[in-house]
């Protein structure tokens, strides 16, 4: 087998691994599917672009199979061959449903080297026994025409984290538990009478001095950028790049063998 090598395997009906294996060194992200709230943070973050089309938000590494426009019963998959393994989407998954683990040792390179900021947070315990944790101040805002209550209590179950609720036929949220993710506001595309004004206003209390890396990622997640530039390749995605550099990594990585 040549190095470096790419794969996805398949652990058990919930648990994934995409690897990277080079001579000397593995990198596995793993995915619970379990814990995961379909947040949509991980997509954000994601440095790396591949499209450059006109769409709403760029297509990345890692998404929901329609985003990534790969067949899959999963609700998150990664594309092995635009992966760089930064840990971006591991350092702020919500639900700790993904860990990056280099050679058998949960780590996160970009954290540890400055690159991405240590923020405070809020952990809970949701009913089923899974923790949840907010990582961004904000506030969020519902306009419901909806007559139907039925519909409007299907919107508010598609929150993942027990959020919302109907109170008549307006909707409520409680901001505590609310972790002002893009679950809500994408699930809002499938409703005529329902629209979701969102503003993630800053992280919680960011420590140390984090890179322009924080800052382009922060620009993804708050939303300061009406959508993520698209760039044609890997070599002339600047944020990727930037990331791999920081993870001590060139861009056009010659093959081991």
């Amino acid at each position: 087998m040549s190095l470096p090598a790419k794969k996805t395997i398949e652990i058990d009906e919930n648990i994934t691994h995409f690897v990277y294996k080079m001579l000397s060194h593995e990198s596995i992200l793993k995915y619970d599917e379990s814990k995961c709230v379909e947040c949509g943070f991980c997509h954000r973050v994601c440095p790396v672009t591949i499209s450059i089309y006109d769409e709403p938000l760029k297509r990345t590494a890692i998404g929901t199979p329609e985003e990534m426009r790969i067949e899959s019963d999963k609700k998150i998959v990664v594309d092995t061959e635009k992966c760089i393994w930064c840990g971006s989407c591991t350092w702020i998954c919500p639900g700790y449903t993904l860990e990056l683990l280099i050679n058998g040792e949960n780590k996160i390179l970009l954290v540890e080297n400055g690159s991405l900021a240590e923020f405070d947070e809020e952990v809970r315990t949701l009913e089923n026994g899974h923790k949840v944790r907010k990582v961004v101040h904000g506030s969020i805002k519902f306009n419901c025409t909806e007559k139907d209550t039925k519909v409007i209590d299907a919107f508010t179950k598609e929150c993942a984290v027990d959020a919302m609720s109907r109170e008549g036929k307006d909707i409520a949220v409680d901001i505590d538990k609310c972790i002002l993710c893009f679950k809500c506001s994408d699930a809002s595309k499938n409703y005529d009478n329902i629209s979701v004004e969102i503003h993630r206003d800053k992280f919680m209390k960011v420590k140390g001095n984090p890179s322009s890396v924080w800052n382009g990622i922060m620009l993804r997640v708050l939303g300061k950028e009406g959508k993520i530039k698209g760039i044609m390749s890997r070599s002339q995605n600047k944020l990727a790049d930037s990331v791999m550099r920081l993870l001590g990594r060139e861009s056009s990585e010659e093959e081991e063998t």
